[in-house]
């Protein structure tokens, strides 16, 4: 793995070195400065804060935000490519024909963040020596810090191509051999767990300012972190065949994942209750109480008014971004760093041209979204959103009627509004919250939407998952179907209104998805809806592949809408569950004798080389 896995880098590019921190905000928008020889830089807490800056900086780049996209979204049933754009590699990926050789699957840019923690991890103990001011309570914190970050990355990783190698060690120079083997995705797994596991308490509570909280690892992103690693594995484990190899361990990671999940729901509580009592005052706040509804950012629906606005949830969460709702979520600002994946410049964005608003290389999927779900009391939606859904108006922007186009218009807008008109923008006609006209506010900076990791519904949806699969009882379901409601029904506000008279087919019953099965797909439907375009999706299909143990179910239920004329050749080329993840580039498999490729997609080597990003 010399000079592939982790290249040979300078303590420069993304380190600070000599470089005033004079905001809150400087520490996670750092820009790169000189080289500066390693062997002479760790004397004190100062360098050690440089390279935890450099552990973000490396998350924000451009590079990083587009795999985000390609590896959590582009194969799953959320988007397809623009048939207007040429780029043969995504037309392989999107079409299951994944070539080793396309560097789309080339993973260094997570094994450089990788090697910054190592770094930490590694001479924080010497700077501890050598700094009198720098004490085992300071170096704790940044330990769990720097831990998550590594477990974030290797966790992106084992989910994207199944065996990685899981490294702990830092990088230096050429002449350091470091060939490593690929662990099992279990082993990566256990690892990611039981380094978090060890560290959790460990993290920082409160950094002091919304940025720092929302903008770098503290106790309750580790949480998320590790809830997120327990469903995966318990899920990866649910299969007959898993059970038959590791033993029915399952249940314990699912009750992990509901307890980890608990612990930040009660903190945001926590939390919300301490900000009630400090800024709206004291008269009662001893009986204060707050539902888990209570944490979600409500949308407001005005129905004496001709003017209907949602800006409660989607203008906190997505336009002014470190909502109340924010676990984790990387900080750009449009220019030192920026969401170029989707309005950056025109040969660079993913989703959409920044002067136009006109949809770029990915699209949202036609086939699910260019309909309305006509009843969400279904197991098996044929489309995304229902007409009351808010979100619908806040994902998408319709591009063309002739041609049916729909760019991800998430990240573009600051907040959107909807007011009583005849005809509906997005293409969706007949909306039952009186037939709305949508408005939108771009960005003065348009490619400065924070990249979320992790929020609230996340944690939530987290736990309804769990519970869906640890519990076949009502009551037990009755609670994983209220936690889906709240947040469907944050968002589908006219589909609970007293003078809708479709409320029967608007609002979700629990009659439908009364059983383990019902929840799970209530729960999948509910994700898919409110995590589009997050690089969630692809993600959230592997993992419930892997828990039936097989294919098929997943492709006919979900894949299947996006890939209606072809899916016999889908289904053949994504027959087993190790089709789901992507190959290792060939770069690595070549530098690295200890790497094999993952035999569904090992190809000749000498087969040339597809289109590059």
């Amino acid at each position: 793995m010399k000079r592939n896995i982790i290249k040979k880098i300078t303590l420069c590019g993304c380190l600070a070195a000599g470089v005033g921190l004079t905001s809150c905000d400087d520490f996670l928008t750092i820009t790169p400065s000189s080289s500066i020889v390693e062997e002479e830089f760790w004397e004190d807490r100062n360098d050690l804060e440089n390279v935890i800056a450099a552990c973000y900086t490396r998350l924000v780049k451009d590079d990083m935000l587009k795999t985000y996209i390609l590896w959590g979204e582009a194969r799953s049933d959320n988007f397809e490519k623009n048939s207007g754009t040429r780029w043969v590699a995504l037309d392989n990926l999107m079409n299951a024909n994944l070539l080793p050789t396309s560097n789309m699957f080339d993973w260094t840019l997570f094994y450089n963040e990788i090697n910054y923690c190592n770094k930490v991890l590694v001479h924080g103990p010497e700077i501890l020596e050598k700094d009198e001011s720098f004490s085992n309570s300071d170096w704790l914190p940044m330990r769990a810090e720097a831990t998550a970050l590594r477990a974030l990355s290797h966790f992106w990783l084992v989910r994207t191509f199944g065996e990685v190698p899981y490294v702990t060690q830092d990088y230096n120079n050429d002449g350091q051999n470091f060939l490593i083997a690929q662990s099992t995705q279990q082993q990566v797994l256990d690892s990611i767990i039981m380094d978090l596991e060890a560290v959790k308490d460990e993290a920082m509570k409160d950094y002091g300012n919304t940025v720092y909280n929302k903008g770098r690892i503290t106790q309750k992103s580790v949480y998320a972190i590790l809830a997120d690693a327990y469903l995966w594995r318990a899920s990866k484990n649910a299969s007959a065949d898993s059970v038959a190899i590791y033993g029915n361990k399952s249940r314990e990671d699912y009750e992990k994942c509901i307890q980890c999940c608990d612990f930040v729901i009660e903190k945001m509580r926590e939390e919300k209750i301490d900000y009630i009592k400090k800024y709206v005052g004291s008269i009662g706040a001893a009986n204060i109480e707050i539902s888990d509804e209570d944490l979600l950012i409500p949308n407001e629906i005005s129905p004496n008014s001709n003017f209907i606005t949602s800006v409660g949830a989607f203008e906190n969460i997505f336009g002014l971004g470190n909502s109340d709702e924010s676990i984790f979520e990387l900080q750009l600002d449009g220019t030192n760093n920026g969401n170029i994946m989707v309005i950056g410049d025109d040969n660079n964005s993913y989703f959409l041209t920044r002067n136009t608003h006109s949809a770029n290389k990915i699209v949202c999927s036609a086939a699910i979204f260019s309909s309305a779900l006509e009843n969400v009391n279904t197991l098996t939606p044929s489309a995304v959103f229902p007409k009351t859904d808010y979100r619908c108006w806040e994902t998408m922007r319709y591009v063309s009627a002739e041609q049916d186009v729909f760019g991800l218009g998430k990240y573009d807008a600051t907040l959107i509004s909807q007011s009583v008109g005849t005809s509906a923008t997005s293409g969706l006609s007949d909306n039952r919250a009186t037939n709305l006209r949508v408005g939108t506010v771009t960005r003065s900076l348009p490619n400065d939407a924070n990249w979320i990791m992790y929020r609230l519904t996340d944690i939530m949806l987290m736990k309804a998952e769990a519970m869906s699969q640890l519990y076949a009882d009502e009551e037990h379901l009755k609670e994983a179907f209220t936690i889906v409601r709240n947040i469907f029904k944050r968002s589908n506000p006219y589909a609970y209104a007293t003078n809708n008279t479709n409320a029967a087919t608007d609002s979700l019953n629990f009659s439908t998805f009364s059983t383990q099965e019902g929840i799970e797909a209530l729960v999948l439907a509910e994700r898919q809806r409110e995590f589009v375009g997050e690089g969630k999706r692809w993600f959230d299909l592997v993992r419930y592949a892997q828990r039936k143990g097989e294919t098929s179910s997943m492709i006919s239920k979900f894949l299947g809408r996006k890939y209606a004329t072809n899916s016999k050749a889908i289904s053949a080329k994504l027959a087993t569950i190790k089709s789901l993840f992507s190959p290792i580039y060939n770069n690595e498999i070549k530098k690295n004798s200890l790497l094999h490729q993952n035999s569904i997609w090992a190809i000749n080597e000498t087969t040339s080389k597809t289109d590059e990003l």
